[in-house]
């Protein structure tokens, strides 16, 4: 079975993984020169992710039998729309369900109107006189979204970026007149306080499989300092709950997507592909920042390895609206910690030697994924995005830290890591401070 995967970085590469342990020859359509996907692919096209046609022709002149896709943007363009009429049956939403992620103020405005639980309390403006009575008249700490995609880049959070009403008055003046995100509307939104996770789920348009949650880091520096990024790093430990989450509160999280998933289906538009919440842990619960219609970067790359299902088989069953009821993951704990350039998340420096001794990488017993990187004469260099990334897979949390940090030792060249993922102490301290979060005491 020839299987299309559609991106070209770090997640991408976890995914190809994955079918490939199933079996499939691997078909990769990607920007950039990935080496990892490229040695496992059986053909590749280059070239721009969001060229649905050219695409679509070159899956049907290769005979591909199923269609992954990775990243956002050719979902936004209709690329699953197109596989689907082409006969090439696909793991990802159609251009309208993938509003989910495409247009904040659709998804809001469903869980709203069908009182899904876990939304904050959020205002849609596109009307900057309106925003600046909003903002002069309140009282309480936001954060603004624009509405459209910004590569997770584009959320300012008050206390954190915005420091001034005048700083969220320019923010918001910014939307408007450059079009951030691709429209002239954004969502301002309560200001939520505890521990971020993600949960991730296959979903057939009905029913949904949920992956173990994970954690990611988005600031660029330790201690979750610094520019936000598409992601650092994350974790996710061996119970498949995070040390600040109950089994109650994921059951919360869960219920959330279910009813998401119910809605969709309700107008029409069911939901087939992957979902991916992101939530906020808070003493009244999870809230939800966010849905991606896609996998995770990176915390693909915490469940996709210690999947033991048959992924390719998961993937038919997701297109043919019939998934089980669960999913087998091992019972085992995952670090992954991303090489950046040097300057990521502000001013990246491209065109820097990287080696990675993978073979190395391999004994030390954690893997290796890369991303947005180019190979030229056998080399691998950096671009102005993530490089690669190491994941150290263990019995538990603190030794598949270690194994991540042992296999960054492997990789030589000009770099940047964040060293602080995964570790016990920081850990701890996240599941220490939701404790006081939920008995309300300050500190």
């Amino acid at each position: 079975m020839k299987a299309l995967v559609v991106g070209g970085g770090g997640r991408e590469h976890a995914i190809v993984e994955a079918l490939r342990r199933s079996g499939a020859e691997i078909l990769a359509a990607m920007g950039n020169q990935n080496p990892g996907i490229r040695r496992a692919a059986v053909d590749v096209l280059l070239g721009d992710v969001t060229a649905v046609d050219r695409i679509v022709a070159w899956a049907k002149g290769h005979a591909a039998g199923l269609a992954v896709i990775g990243p956002e943007a050719p979902l936004d363009r209709g690329i699953v729309d197109a596989l689907e009429a082409a006969g090439i049956p696909t793991v990802g939403p159609s251009r309208e369900a993938a509003r989910l992620e495409t247009d904040k103020g659709f998804a809001r405005s469903l869980l709203r109107e069908h009182r899904v639980p876990g939304l904050p309390e959020f205002w849609s403006f596109d009307d900057l006189a309106a925003y600046e009575e909003f903002v002069n008249g309140s009282d309480f700490e936001f954060v603004i979204k624009p509405v459209g995609l910004t590569g997770g880049k584009g959320v300012r959070v008050w206390g954190d970026h915005l420091a001034s009403k005048a700083e969220a008055l320019a923010y918001g003046r910014e939307i408007l007149d450059k079009r951030v995100g691709g429209s002239a509307r954004f969502l301002v939104e309560e200001k939520l306080v505890g521990e971020e996770f993600s949960l991730q789920a296959l979903c057939d348009g009905k029913h949904l499989v949920p992956t173990p949650l994970a954690q990611d880091h988005k600031r660029a520096y330790e201690g979750d300092k610094g520019p936000n990024t598409g992601g650092m790093g994350s974790y996710s430990d061996a119970d498949h709950l995070l040390p600040f989450v109950t089994r109650g509160e994921y059951e919360q999280a869960l219920d959330t997507m279910r009813k998401t998933l119910a809605a969709m289906a309700s107008r029409g538009t069911p939901f087939k592909g992957i979902l991916y919440g992101g939530f906020m842990n808070t003493r009244d619960g999870p809230k939800l920042l966010e849905y991606n219609v896609r996998f995770a970067d990176p915390e693909s790359m915490n469940v996709l390895p210690i999947l033991e299902d048959d992924f390719l088989g998961l993937c038919h069953r997701l297109t043919e609206g019939r998934l089980p009821s669960s999913g087998r993951f091992a019972h085992a704990a995952t670090v992954c910690k991303y090489v950046v350039p040097t300057g990521y998340g502000t001013h990246p420096r491209p065109g820097e030697l990287l080696k990675v001794d993978e073979e190395s990488i391999r004994r030390a017993g954690a893997r290796v994924y890369y991303a947005a990187v180019d190979e030229k004469a056998g080399h691998v260099y950096t671009t102005t995005s993530r490089s690669l990334a190491v994941v150290g897979v263990a019995e538990d949390l603190e030794r598949a830290e270690a194994l991540s940090e042992e296999a960054l030792a492997f990789v030589s060249g000009t770099f940047y890591a964040r060293r602080d993922i995964g570790k016990p102490e920081v850990v701890r301290a996240k599941a220490e401070r939701m404790e006081r979060i939920r008995s309300r005491v300050p500190g």
